[in-house]
């Protein structure tokens, strides 16, 4: 199968969220107490989780949806919004990890409409309970208004013994230039 690439507001997408000629990226071993889970549409957030990934020695896993968004970003954006009036999530075709063994679960998601995006906040609301007791950092990336109520979000579907800690947005067309400032971000909160 070709990748067909589509460009909406500097992020690319093969229309697959990420995997059209790729599998799922799930790195599950016994050695490590800290957790990335993530969503990408168009791969600027999964480049952020590997290198997490690689600097922390973590675990990743990758979210998936049933009905992946469409190549075409105006058709995402109204998918996306139509999801979020009504407030019906897309349905998660990801097989959720025990979550028990981790310390610390670090969430990536780009940010859609100023708000964590809907993948992301599906898997809050049926396991974001499974994260009591729990250090939890978001980092995310954007088309260039921050990470908007992402921190109010998480605190809200998470219990009141999770420790939220800072979160890290990145403007998605910078995010491979500013991996200084990345990793500087990865490094307190580790």
């Amino acid at each position: 199968m070709n990748k067909i690439l589509t460009t909406g507001r500097g992020a690319v997408s093969d229309g697959m969220d990420t995997n059209a000629n790729e599998k799922l990226t799930k790195l599950l071993n016994n050695a490590t107490k800290t957790l990335i889970i993530y969503f990408s549409r168009s791969g600027n957030t999964e480049k952020q989780a590997k290198i997490a990934q690689g600097f922390l020695n973590a675990d990743i896993f990758e979210l998936s949806v049933k009905n992946s968004y469409p190549s075409n970003y105006t058709q995402t954006v109204n998918r996306s919004t139509d999801e979020r009036e009504s407030q019906v999530w897309p349905e998660l075709q990801s097989k959720i990890p025990n979550l028990n063994k981790y310390d610390t679960i670090l969430l990536g998601h780009p940010i859609w409409a100023m708000t964590i995006a809907n993948p992301m906040r599906e898997f809050l609301e049926e396991y974001g309970e499974l994260l009591a007791n729990k250090k939890v950092a978001s980092f995310s990336t954007n088309a260039g208004y921050g990470s908007g109520e992402t921190q109010r979000v998480i605190s809200e579907l998470t219990p009141n013994s999770t420790k939220i800690l800072n979160n890290y947005s990145v403007q998605d067309i910078h995010a491979r230039k500013d991996q200084v400032n990345f990793i500087n971000w990865l490094e307190e909160i580790k």
